[in-house]
């Protein structure tokens, strides 16, 4: 049962990240993809890649490549790389991803120490943190060069890497949890064992379980912080986009509803 439950989480995740979205499946190793998504680019304002440092170069999609596009065309760019290690450094050129970088910057040893644990055993964090702030970052990063551009024009490069933001936390000026303060929550939520043999999406689920118990309102179909929304895959409720302005049309909704990766024909995708 307890693998079922985290099935059907990794699939909901999987379907929620998609919401909103054209996914489509790209093989750069062919000519005839890579000139796809070259295609795109043209008309592009933001190119995001999560590749090791210099891997996408190879391609023609480098940061280079595409600086002379931007200038070929007449208007800037916006280059936004994302990946494990930062740009530089004894490891940049590693592959890595949300635990690798959990795991390097200490956060996993932190957190098991937070659970009582001193003899070095390291559990994962129950939300991908580093994920969703590295992610959070690149689009900071991406909205403040669109801003620049819109003034003073030109192309921008944006980097964010998930050691730095897994790491960022950790730093004295941002502190962790008193442990009166881990007692208090934990009192509250009562959450279930977690384990370093437990994989993200079993953690998240402990961390969801625990929330339904205190907030059972947040999770139901009237929930104000949630949407319906039905497509090719059937009716999904998921978070609604955070953002919330006084002007209804104006604030951002989610468009169309979640679908599997690479769902959509990669000859039929454009910008119309």
């Amino acid at each position: 049962m307890k693998y079922q439950l985290t099935n059907a989480l990794i699939q909901s995740l999987q379907l929620t990240l998609n919401a909103g979205v054209r996914t489509i499946d790209i093989d750069l190793g062919k000519e005839e993809d890579l000139a796809k998504v070259l295609k795109l680019i043209q008309d592009a304002d933001i190119f995001v890649q999560g590749y090791r440092p210099g891997v996408i170069a190879s391609k023609g999609l480098s940061l280079s490549n595409l600086l002379e596009l931007a200038g070929k065309r007449g208007k800037g760019i916006v280059y936004v790389e994302e990946n494990c290690y930062g740009p530089d450094g004894p490891f940049h050129s590693r592959p890595g991803w949300q635990q690798t970088g959990d795991a390097a910057s200490g956060a996993s040893y932190v957190t098991a120490r937070s659970m009582g644990h001193t003899d070095g055993t390291s559990i994962l964090p129950s939300l991908p943190i580093p994920d969703m702030v590295t992610g959070l970052i690149g689009a900071l990063g991406a909205l403040m060069a669109i801003r620049d551009r819109a003034r003073n024009g030109g192309s921008y490069h944006v980097f964010a890497s998930l050691v730095a933001a897994a790491a960022y936390p950790l730093r004295p000026e941002v502190g962790l949890y008193s442990p009166e303060v881990l007692r208090k929550v934990d009192e509250r939520f009562k959450w279930e064992p977690m384990g370093p043999s437990m994989f993200v999406f079993e953690l998240l689920q402990v961390a969801l379980n625990g929330w339904k118990k205190v907030f059972p309102d947040l999770y139901s179909p009237s929930s104000q912080f949630t949407t319906t929304l039905t497509g090719d895959w059937g009716t999904f409720n998921l978070l609604k986009p955070v953002v919330s302005l006084n002007d209804h049309e104006a604030t951002p909704k989610w468009s169309t509803a979640p679908v599997p990766h690479c769902y959509y024909d990669s000859s039929k995708v454009s910008w119309l």
